[in-house]
């Protein structure tokens, strides 16, 4: 741990690719300037992980509440030992967590509402590997009844759409500074950098080179759109041509039937009855 006297060196770490995560202080004496820090770091670097350090015993409800809001992913407690594995924890975590919130924002015109759980859920957990009907239980439903619905919003089915999860979150990653194909490919649980790599060609069309010169995010956000776009043309398509199905088949049987079998008239003293649903006569 680095400690920063003013928030501009910070800054300037962060964004030299020199500081990963950052620990404010908070509910002590410099509580309003960490959370004055926080404020600006979130402003300037959505995707920095940003923890704070506090006594819990010594913090009261409102300043947990305002370090939340200012941005804040995680809290380490000061009595905890194992320090080391606890912030390699929380960074991977933080880290991902910062990344979701970035990617939801950037994907708000292509999926609906209703369905932004099912995003956040699969960009926080990118790093696991997510069994499809596991993803439909965690919103109680079914697998079957998940992908009708991403069906209907215009949306891969949840397979593929987990994939897209994972290498959204990929991309986002291997944008900040420090990071590499196998250092990203390690965090989301790929085999290699290798493994990786082929996996965001197949997806965006581009190689690795080609993605970085053009903007990895953005790039594969756009093949998003595209392969959305390709599924929003079909899905017209075949409706078109179920109508058009519809309006070709015969319409004059019913008129036939009825000229060449007149209905019999009924003679007097007779009551014709429909029989009630499920009474029998």
């Amino acid at each position: 741990m680095v400690p920063f006297d003013d928030v501009a060196s910070l800054l300037a770490a962060v964004a030299s690719g020199s500081v990963s995560l950052t620990v404010a202080e908070a509910g002590g004496p410099h509580h309003t300037s960490s959370v004055r820090a926080v404020l600006q770091l979130r402003e300037a670097f959505p995707a920095h992980a940003l923890v704070a350090w506090c006594d819990l015993r010594r913090i009261d409800t409102g300043q947990l509440l305002e370090l939340a809001r200012a941005g804040i992913q995680d809290i380490v407690r000061e009595e905890q030992d194992e320090l080391p594995h606890i912030f390699s924890r929380i960074l991977a975590t933080a880290r991902q967590r910062s990344v979701a919130s970035q990617i939801v924002v950037l994907l708000e015109d292509l999926v609906p509402r209703r369905l932004r759980p099912m995003l956040e859920h699969g960009l926080e957990h990118a790093g696991e590997h997510i069994d499809r009907d596991e993803f439909a239980a965690v919103f109680g439903m079914t697998r079957r009844t998940l992908h009708n619905r991403f069906l209907r919003a215009g949306l891969p089915s949840p397979r593929p759409f987990l994939t897209w999860c994972r290498l959204l979150v990929a991309s986002a990653l291997l944008e900040q500074p420090g990071h590499t194909l196998d250092s990203v490919a390690g965090v989301l649980d790929f085999p290699d950098g290798g493994s990786l790599g082929q996996y965001l060609r197949r997806y965006t069309g581009s190689n690795v080179t080609q993605l970085r010169d053009r903007g990895i995010l953005h790039t594969t956000i756009g093949a998003l759109r595209s392969q959305l776009a390709e599924l929003a043309e079909a899905a017209r398509t075949a409706a078109a041509t179920e109508l058009g199905a519809a309006s070709d088949a015969p319409t004059d049987s019913v008129a036939s039937d009825t000229t060449a079998n007149p209905a019999p008239k009924p003679t007097p003293n007779t009551t014709h009855s429909l029989p009630l649903p499920g009474v029998r006569g």
